[in-house]
């Protein structure tokens, strides 16, 4: 039975963790060990092997990236034009999994049947590419509904 992982902070997790996620994830944290940049280094709990591993071959696959107005203290982006390119350098990421075959992007009902088609078959799950429906956490990197139309076309379906 496949899987389905409805918000997975990948590109997050490899980009400001710094995080090799085609590694499984012991050799990640294993890499972290006595690493004190940031809060649970060496906790790491998701990688593309382990989630192969757990038959979950399908993911909606977040870009995230907040803007904060001055005087938030929550982390985030000083500017929304930083957000929306941080989006993009997560999208880059993504794009280079895939260039990989890592991982194969959903964009509409076609390749969703044959991305399921694909982990139907029997080829070994290890070598299975894990599926992606890209999905916006928060609307603050969209400047305008151009930024909108533009990132509809690099993949976006879903803004949470």
């Amino acid at each position: 039975m496949l899987i389905v992982d409805a918000h997975l902070d990948l590109s997050m997790n490899a980009l400001e963790w710094n995080r090799d996620l085609t590694q499984p994830v012991a050799a990640i944290n294993a890499r972290e060990a006595g690493l004190t940049d940031k809060p649970d280094r060496g906790l790491a709990t998701v990688s593309l092997p382990a989630l192969r591993q757990g038959n979950i071959g399908l993911v909606v696959a977040t870009q995230i990236a907040r803007y904060v107005a001055p005087n938030n203290p929550l982390p985030g982006w000083h500017s929304p034009a930083q957000a929306w390119a941080q989006t993009q350098g997560q999208l880059a990421w993504y794009q280079a999994m895939e260039a990989a075959g890592e991982m194969t992007q959903v964009r509409d009902r076609a390749t969703l049947e044959q991305h399921l088609s694909r982990w139907a078959d029997d080829t070994p799950r290890d070598r299975k590419p894990i599926g992606y429906i890209l999905s916006l956490e928060g609307a603050d990197s969209l400047i305008t509904v151009d930024y909108l139309a533009q990132a509809y076309t690099s993949g976006l379906r879903q803004v949470v």
